[in-house]
């Protein structure tokens, strides 16, 4: 195999005819249409996704509910959610199928402590999953926040508000969901953008 192909199949480079054979480490999302446009099939692990919205509360947390409740089932290791905007409701996580016991709440006051905090979790191998809500974060502390990722091999979401949308980011996939719910994928490895992709957010997971 060439090295041309070695790459191509590791998802560092990529052709438009073969981007759907690229091997990337994936979750099912649990939205088959967002799948499909995902390299891997879904979200990637050992990678940061940075999801951006316009105001909180658009479905951005309903957009990875559905992976996170399903890794929460899988093994002991806990989930660090940090800097959450609000205190969840364990009821309709509990409605989701999320094992709130996998659930680590934390809060960090500036960057540089929520890249620490990150990065110290990511490393203490028992954590399955990472969910951060920020704002204001330079190219630097997002490329030690990606690299985390990649060594320890989980799926790593960011969440920020959209106006950070045209700030030069590191993420392996950057998606921006907008008030009605439709989804624009900016930036994915092994393909081009996507834009108005259009998936039905339910309330709970009864499709409600």
């Amino acid at each position: 195999m060439s090295l041309v192909d070695t790459l191509t199949a590791q998802g560092r480079i990529w052709t438009a005819r073969h981007w759907r054979e690229t091997a990337i480490a994936a979750t099912s999302s649990g939205y088959a249409e967002l799948d499909a446009m995902l390299p891997g099939q879904g979200w990637p692990l050992g990678a940061v996704t940075e999801i951006l919205y316009p105001q909180l509360g658009c479905g951005e947390l309903r957009l990875v509910l559905p992976a996170l409740a399903r890794l929460s089932q899988q093994d002991e290791r806990w989930q660090l959610w940090l800097n959450a905007p609000l205190p969840p409701c364990v009821p309709a996580l509990q409605d989701w199928g999320f094992d709130t016991r996998r659930l680590l709440l934390a809060n960090a006051s500036c960057p540089s402590d929520v890249c620490h905090s990150l990065e110290k979790s990511l490393q203490s191998a028992g954590c399955q999953a990472a969910v951060v809500w920020l704002e204001q974060l330079d190219k630097a502390l997002m490329r030690r926040i990606q690299l985390a990722a990649e060594a320890a091999r989980v799926a790593v979401f960011v969440l920020r508000p959209s106006r950070f949308e045209n700030q030069p980011s590191v993420a392996a996939l950057r998606l921006a969901i907008n008030a009605q719910g439709h989804i624009n994928i900016i930036k994915r490895r092994a393909g081009w953008p996507v834009h108005d992709l259009q998936i039905n957010l339910p309330l709970n997971r009864g499709g409600r």
